[in-house]
């Protein structure tokens, strides 16, 4: 049997050991946890140095934080509910007001021939692919369109123009077929005339050949020239209102987040996710922007200057409505082949008012990265620049009974570059 003193001093000797164990324990835990940090602090350094983050326009984005980049941004409830207006896309496209020929297959086949075919202009040369390119979203890259001369005004883009109530920057046609028909005949465009058109394609076989596919027959001789080149343009809207663009990135993004699939989601860039939250949200976008084609398809004043030179105004919106309602090629006229009352309507309710000045029709967002410079006049060359010009608006140059929803945005660059992406992901390759 031990003594008591030789079994008091094992014991303690036991515990001195234990405690000398957890010091070193604890010791190297921090040691551990000191290179770890050491090692955290040279890698963001090393990588910010290599490389410093610039925007669409060159300047230097602020660096994301740790915090952020760990944090995955998603849409709270309002926001999903907003997206949830956006879709779905493509949408149903409703027939070409007017126009007995749409969604005819032989009249969007003949249409897409007349739409490279010389004739229709007055010289032989201009055709409508000419400034409506395919590769550029049926836009031609140039601020201003060029004709015979050259217009004050950019060339839209056909993409998705079937969703469209009011067709032209001013709504200054009221359907498709009318909006085809005033290029071939402006001095400014094609600057060809209803003689010479007919004189020209009369005759071609290719035209007759396709309307003898139609179901309902038509007499070719027995219609005048004015009436022959209106059949022409009809064609040629029936084939222009199949342009519809395909799903884009943020079409998936908007299905991930309303089925909640999270793997989906985190497919979608986190800058367009933080984009598109400014858009809903402080930006106020959404409100002109609205639905599935991103328009709400109706006339703002935005700000932009409507002096085109010296003593000379384009007055938007404001001519629009003068020229849509003595246009003889209106609904109202006895060239709308459907009837349908609720098309008439439109055009014989609009109003026309001191506040349509210097308004311009609101365009879609789709496939923008396809269609620069941008706005009716083509003054913005790029994305950046058109987030900058809303940004920064100047509130004195909307007249007096303007917008009241557009106010100088605080967004600082790193925003507007997020803005810029979200953008860029409402654009599909064209195959």
């Amino acid at each position: 049997m031990m003594e008591p003193t030789t079994q008091a001093s094992k014991v303690h000797s036991h515990y001195l050991y234990i405690k000398l164990k957890q010091n070193l324990m604890w010791l190297y835990a921090v040691k551990t946890l000191r290179i770890l940090l050491l090692g955290s602090v040279l890698f963001s350094t090393s990588a910010n140095t290599q490389s410093q983050k610039t925007g669409s326009d060159g300047s230097p984005v602020a660096a994301t934080s740790a915090a952020e980049q760990s944090s995955f941004a998603t849409l709270n409830a309002a926001e999903k509910s907003l997206i949830a207006v956006f879709g779905p896309w493509p949408k149903e496209l409703p027939p070409d007001a007017g126009n007995e020929l749409s969604g005819q297959h032989w009249a969007e086949s003949l249409g897409q021939r007349l739409f490279h075919e010389p004739a229709l202009s007055g010289d032989g040369k201009i055709t409508c692919a000419n400034c409506h390119q395919a590769t550029k979203g049926f836009t031609d890259g140039l601020p201003t369109a060029k004709g015979t001369s050259t217009h004050v005004r950019n060339t839209q883009g056909l993409l998705d123009i079937g969703t469209q109530r009011w067709f032209g920057w001013d709504g200054g046609a009221d359907s498709l077929w009318a909006a085809s028909l005033r290029p071939m005949l402006s001095d400014i465009e094609m600057n060809g005339d209803f003689t010479t058109i007919s004189k020209r394609l009369r005759k071609e076989q290719y035209i007759a050949d396709a309307i003898a596919q139609s179901p309902t027959p038509i007499a070719l001789d027995e219609l005048d020239n004015e009436a022959f080149a209106v059949l022409l343009s009809k064609a040629i809207a029936a084939y222009t209102r199949t342009l519809v663009s395909g799903q884009t990135p943020f079409d998936q993004y908007r299905l991930a987040v309303l089925n909640n699939d999270v793997d989906g989601q985190k497919q979608y860039p986190q800058a367009a996710i933080r984009g598109l939250k400014i858009f809903l949200g402080e930006a106020n976008c959404h409100v002109c922007h609205f639905g599935p084609n991103f328009s709400n398809g109706e006339f703002h004043d935005t700000g932009r200057p409507f002096f085109t030179g010296v003593g000379q105004v384009d007055p938007g919106r404001y001519t629009g409505i003068q020229r849509v309602r003595k246009d003889v090629f209106n609904l109202q006229g006895k060239y709308n082949g459907t009837g349908e009352a609720a098309e008439i309507r439109k055009t014989q309710t609009v109003t026309l008012g001191q506040v349509n000045f210097g308004q311009w029709r609101t365009p879609t967002l789709r496939h923008l990265t396809l269609t620069a410079p941008y706005t009716h006049d083509g003054s913005l060359r790029t994305l950046r620049e058109v987030v900058d010009s809303y940004a920064d608006i100047n509130p004195e140059r909307l007249h007096a009974q303007g917008e009241s929803l557009l106010k100088p945005l605080s967004l600082d660059n790193a925003a507007r570059e997020d803005l810029v992406r979200f953008l860029e992901t409402l654009t599909v390759s064209i195959q």
